[in-house]
């Protein structure tokens, strides 16, 4: 059985609003993030993670979503949101694995999550990664400045995938430490990491620009939002 947790807890700091329920075309942005996974046959349950002020708000707007099983409250941090969703899943449901998906990546394809999942396994996690396309200069103290190699670097997305209970038990052992993204807990352990491909498209809202391409993919792919 397959689970999801989509985060959109955050404080929206760069975006200069609260972008996880930014109106678009009379929907919130995380409506668009949400209805792949709903569509999506090989995802059984999501837990929606929000902020406290918009839990409530959260609630009435997807009562009923019937895949929703849960909408918790975020942490201060992201790594805090993700463990509040798994525990959710780890004290109330039945799952094997589990995506972690950013709520503020609206443009996320049906194709794209069923990719994840097919790679899958009990050892291994998941991740969907592009490549960099301009050049990336590693600078410290403004002074020691080194051309980075592009070719070894790669932008990672989500949703990434994980063995459940190994994800939930890594997360609370290095919750204090700082870490990117779930992935890197694999990276420390030494744990077996799959890399496929992602999708230019599915880019994380940042910037309030960011909504212009989101609304060009919705036009373009209207269908997929309809059930």
């Amino acid at each position: 059985m397959v689970g999801t947790v989509i985060v959109g807890g955050g404080k929206s700091e760069r975006f200069n609003d609260d972008k996880i329920f930014y109106n678009i075309n009379s929907y919130p942005l995380i409506f668009y993030t949400l209805i792949p996974f709903i569509k999506c046959n090989k995802v059984e349950k999501i837990v929606l993670v929000l902020s406290k002020e918009k839990s409530h708000e959260g609630v009435e707007l997807f009562k009923n979503f019937n895949k929703i099983v849960a909408i918790v409250e975020g942490g201060k941090e992201r790594k805090e949101s993700v463990l509040n969703g798994l525990k959710y899943f780890y004290e109330n449901e039945k799952i094997d694995y589990v995506l972690i998906h950013d709520g503020a990546r609206p443009n996320i394809k049906i194709e794209l999550i069923e990719k994840v999942i097919q790679n899958l396994d009990e050892n291994s996690c998941v991740i969907p990664v592009i490549s960099v396309t301009e050049t990336i200069k590693y600078i410290e103290n403004k002074n020691t400045i080194k051309t980075l190699d592009r070719d070894k670097l790669f932008i990672t997305q989500t949703p990434q995938g994980f063995p459940f209970l190994k994800l939930y038990n890594l997360l609370n052992r290095y919750l204090y430490e700082k870490f990117f993204d779930e992935s890197t807990l694999f990276e420390k352990e030494g744990l077996p990491i799959k890399i496929i491909d992602g999708d230019i498209e599915n880019i994380k809202v940042t910037y309030k620009s960011d909504i212009l391409k989101v609304l060009d993919f919705i036009k373009k792919n209207e269908s997929r939002y309809r059930f």
